[in-house]
């Protein structure tokens, strides 16, 4: 996976011509209990095809080893719509590792032109430009299959987990409006505490296993430079795990080339409230 993350990223680079674009940056969080994680994204587009590997590592003090996801996504991007598809993988790391594909489509309601971004989900960036008119709605779905395999035992414990998103997004006058609803279902439930997931909404991997989330988020463009923003994730979970609520406060700049952004996260478990910081900074043309 590793070396089919870089060799994409390398095709796409290469072929760059007039109408190409690019977008990438990195940004590190820092938390409770000795939280550190980086994601690493980028965004190679040309034309309507657009390339997006992706590399999150993440590790705290309850950890003994520093875990790395791979991703790369693909996607067809017009006005109308986006369709993607994506493919990554957590390595064996501590006795756990994943395996996971997907697949998602949004359609722009009321379009703006480019077409290479948009309010929610797998296609969603941070800049989006408006649509026609006073309004641009985007709405779509994803679905991903996840396989969990833990080798800590005499024998491998595998479990398959789907994750299926419905989401939609607004940019009103100056405010860009998003949310999106997400379900999980699993194969087995034998491998459980083991399994580590990502919910949408949130900028760090909590082990336990979802059963529904719920993600909402305001961004407020339009003031000089500095674009302000809220988010809320409340998630249900399985096996008796009690529920958990997240909120984020952050703000991002962009200066056309380049871009900025901040944000801090209370994450109350049910059982502690731990606290991340997040920086990242990008460049884009």
């Amino acid at each position: 996976m590793k070396k089919i993350f870089l060799a994409a990223a390398m095709t796409a680079a290469m072929g760059l011509n007039a109408s190409a674009y690019f977008n990438g940056g990195i940004t590190g969080t820092t938390g409770s209990g000795g939280y550190r994680g980086t994601k690493l994204d980028i965004v190679i587009g040309n034309d309507n095809l657009a390339f997006e590997p992706s590399l999150a590592t993440y590790t705290s003090d309850s950890l003994d080893k520093t875990f790395r996801t791979y991703e790369l996504r693909v996607a067809k991007e017009t006005d109308r719509y986006t369709a993607g598809a994506e493919a990554g993988m957590t390595p064996k790391t501590s006795n756990y590792s994943n395996q996971y594909a997907g697949a998602d489509i949004t359609f722009s309601l009321t379009p703006g032109a480019g077409g290479h971004a948009r309010l929610a989900g797998p296609g969603s960036r941070t800049y989006v430009s408006g649509g026609k008119g006073v309004a641009r709605i985007d709405v779509g779905a994803s679905l991903k299959e996840i396989m969990h395999k833990d080798t800590s035992g005499p024998s491998d414990l595998k479990t398959n987990q789907t994750e299926y998103s419905l989401y939609a997004g607004a940019k009103i006058l100056m405010a860009n409006l998003s949310a999106s609803w997400t379900g999980f279902s699993y194969g087995t439930k034998d491998l459980l505490a083991l399994a580590i997931n990502l919910v949408p909404g949130e900028s760090f991997p909590y082990a336990a296993l979802p059963e529904s989330s719920v993600n909402a988020r305001l961004d407020l463009p339009g003031y000089p430079l500095v674009t302000p923003f809220v988010a809320y994730t409340g998630t249900k979970y399985k096996n008796g795990v009690k529920n958990s609520s997240d909120y984020q406060f952050g703000a991002y700049i962009d200066l056309n080339l380049i871009t900025a952004n901040v944000s801090y996260q209370i994450f109350d478990s049910g059982y502690a409230k731990p606290t991340y910081v997040s920086v990242g900074a990008g460049i884009k043309f």
